[in-house]
């Protein structure tokens, strides 16, 4: 309640005090009913302090439940919003690690891929025909085995730790130091035409053993045909 409203309230009740003052049989004085509209008015005065006092209360409590559910909406909004960026991080965390498999799988599929490629190719070499074989007294290379030479190089260019040793053989025919130097000969003309096609000389190992290894111990043209040759021998794919 407002105090203008207190304020006429005490008014009237002073008011009605007088009047009934007034109005009395006579037996009342002017002077007795002065002092009963001043005990009204002060009843009433007290009256409506006791009133303004618990109004005033009332406004202080409601005010007060008002801050404290202000202040729990705002820690109900902190609390929302924690939780939201709680959320939020641990739905970026799920992603990031979704994200980490996904790239793992594919990572690993990739591997697998390339893996499977090598041993494809690896498996291809294997397959080529490992020996070159020459004509009598001759170190060039037949335009038959160019073929399988080409294969060699692809697999070597594309496969820098592979590498290979170069076996050149003669027949019989001929002095020992002769052979050697052509089996050398043979070897070396294996080795350039590979070094052509773009394999590196560094994975090129040249050694002659001459007619010191045949593989056929006959001793007429057909055996000697076998003999006459360049081995190729992978260290390593």
């Amino acid at each position: 309640m407002q105090v203008g409203n207190l304020s006429k309230i005490i008014a009237s009740s002073v008011l009605v005090a007088f009047l009934a003052a007034c109005s009395s049989t006579g037996e009342t004085t002017d002077a007795t009913a002065s002092t009963q509209a001043a005990q009204v008015a002060a009843e009433a005065q007290a009256l409506a302090e006791t009133q303004a006092l618990a109004e005033t209360q009332a406004m202080a409590e409601v005010q007060a439940t008002a801050e404290a559910e202000a202040q729990a909406a705002a820690e109900a909004i902190v609390q929302a919003e924690a939780e939201a960026a709680s959320q939020a991080q641990a739905q970026a965390a799920a992603d990031a690690a979704d994200a980490a498999q996904q790239a793992a799988n594919e990572a690993a599929a990739v591997a697998e891929d390339l893996a499977q490629q090598q041993q494809q190719a690896q498996d291809t070499a294997q397959a080529l025909a490992h020996i070159i074989y020459f004509d009598f007294d001759q170190s060039t290379i037949k335009a038959e085995f160019r073929t399988a030479l080409n294969g060699h190089a692809a697999y070597l260019s594309q496969n820098p730790s592979a590498s290979i040793v170069l076996e050149g053989h003669a027949d019989e025919r001929g002095t020992r130091e002769y052979n050697i130097a052509l089996g050398e000969r043979r070897g070396n003309a294996v080795s350039r035409y590979l070094v052509v096609q773009g394999v590196s000389i560094d994975a090129i190992e040249v050694v002659s053993f001459g007619e010191e290894r045949p593989v056929n111990a006959g001793n007429d043209s057909a055996s000697w045909s076998e003999n006459r040759r360049v081995e190729i021998r992978y260290i390593n794919y």
